[in-house]
């Protein structure tokens, strides 16, 4: 009977301590678990705001840089490479061999041309088309053959390595400010492609989940950096490439599936994405009239303005204002102590003073680079397309505006 008794009260005695480890692994389970819920949401806390400090620091040297006082310097030639049969790329260094200053990628540098030739256009504006950090600059520009005056003609025809050129920059409001949470679209045509070639190097080393790049040529002739547009996709998986030719070479066989295709991409192509379109940032960079198409097609398809950027990078060929819009003004100029009327013959203020034989500087012709921007002492002006230059308070740009008032201005 005792026996029996010992091995009953062994038995209680191994069920509760069953019953007791259960309960203490329970216990210690859920204790583990809540643990590493800690644990999980103290790391997750310690990347948003990781994120966060990335994201400011980023705004932060966006904002410094983009807001810098582009200056005037020289710089030497160093090398030459013809990228295309109408596009050569300029490398360009100190003189004293100090790095040159960092860029945003997408932005621009002011070249002029030499004030003993007497042309129209002194300046002109070239996107940097390398990499962003300090260093040397390149710029890529594409001769135009229908000027014999132009600038790009004679950076062509006349520059050689070892020369002198004076520029100003960088600067420019277009450039890859996109969070690099956020997916990216790079769209280009023809010689569009030079900003885009940092921004998709930016891109890359920043941590965009996906980059998308379509870039348009016109034929086999006239692809400038195709081969490193390429390489650099084979590098990185999260990069997707698309290059299109207008003008496939005859015997070439064709392929839905190729990275190289024939023909024109529509907007409707850079929609066609697993990413949402409110998660996606869009570049355009190309002819005015193919961005304003681009840029309704993706308004119409649901993005939204403020996720699409472009860039202007050549004078547009049509008339700026209507002449029935435009009210006879006089304007004034203070330093050059002439005063002007302007008319329905202008198209814009430095029309008006080129015309009258006024000099005032002048780049781009679009508003992006501030080179024409002069103070506005009297009077009140309108704006024929949106300034891409951050313009000070009291300051106008000539070659985007025109006069609703008489005006006074110092130049």
């Amino acid at each position: 009977m005792t026996q029996l008794l010992f091995i009953a009260i062994g038995g209680l005695a191994i069920c509760f301590a069953l019953v007791l480890t259960r309960s203490l692994f329970a216990i210690a389970s859920d204790g583990l678990q809540n643990r590493n819920a800690v644990q999980l949401q103290m790391r997750e806390d310690y990347l948003a705001k990781k994120e966060l400090s990335v994201k400011l620091k980023q705004t932060f040297i966006d904002l410094s840089m983009s807001r810098r006082q582009a200056v005037w310097r020289n710089v030497l030639v160093v090398k030459i490479v013809q990228e295309s049969e109408d596009v050569r790329s300029f490398y360009l260094i100190d003189p004293d061999q100090e790095p040159l200053p960092a860029s945003q990628p997408g932005q621009h540098i002011l070249v002029e041309r030499s004030r003993k030739i007497e042309s129209q256009g002194a300046c002109r504006c070239y996107s940097l088309s390398d990499d962003c950090v300090a260093g040397h600059w390149r710029i890529s520009v594409k001769k135009n053959s229908d000027y014999l005056q132009s600038m790009s003609r004679w950076l062509h025809e006349e520059v050689s390595v070892g020369d002198t050129l004076k520029v100003r920059g960088p600067s420019g409001a277009f450039y890859l400010s996109s969070d690099p949470s956020r997916h990216v679209v790079l769209a280009s045509a023809g010689i569009g492609i030079t900003p885009m070639l940092p921004m998709l190097i930016e891109s890359i080393r920043r941590g965009n989940p996906s980059i998308r790049c379509f870039a348009q040529y016109r034929d086999v002739a006239h692809m400038p950096f195709a081969d490193s547009l390429l390489h650099i996709a084979s590098q990185h998986e999260q990069v997707e490439m698309n290059v299109w030719i207008s003008r496939f070479p005859k015997g070439v066989r064709r392929s839905t599936d190729s990275l190289i295709r024939e023909g024109k991409f529509q907007a409707v192509s850079m929609l066609d994405s697993p990413w949402a379109i409110q998660e996606t940032d869009y570049y355009l960079c190309g002819p005015e009239a193919w961005q304003e198409q681009m840029s309704k097609d993706l308004n119409a398809a649901g993005v939204a303005t403020e996720n699409i950027r472009y860039e202007l990078f050549q004078q547009s060929e049509k008339p700026a204002v209507a002449a029935a819009d435009v009210v006879p003004r006089s304007v004034h100029f203070k330093q050059s102590n002439a005063t002007l009327k302007f008319d329905n013959s202008q198209s814009n203020l430095l029309g008006c003073a080129a015309k009258n034989h006024v000099n005032l500087e002048s780049g781009c012709r679009t508003g992006a680079c501030g080179s024409c921007a002069i103070r506005l002492l009297h009077g009140k002006v309108r704006y024929t397309r949106e300034p891409q230059f951050q313009l000070k308070s009291n300051e106008i740009l000539p070659c985007v505006c025109i006069p609703e008032s008489d005006l006074v201005v110092d130049a």
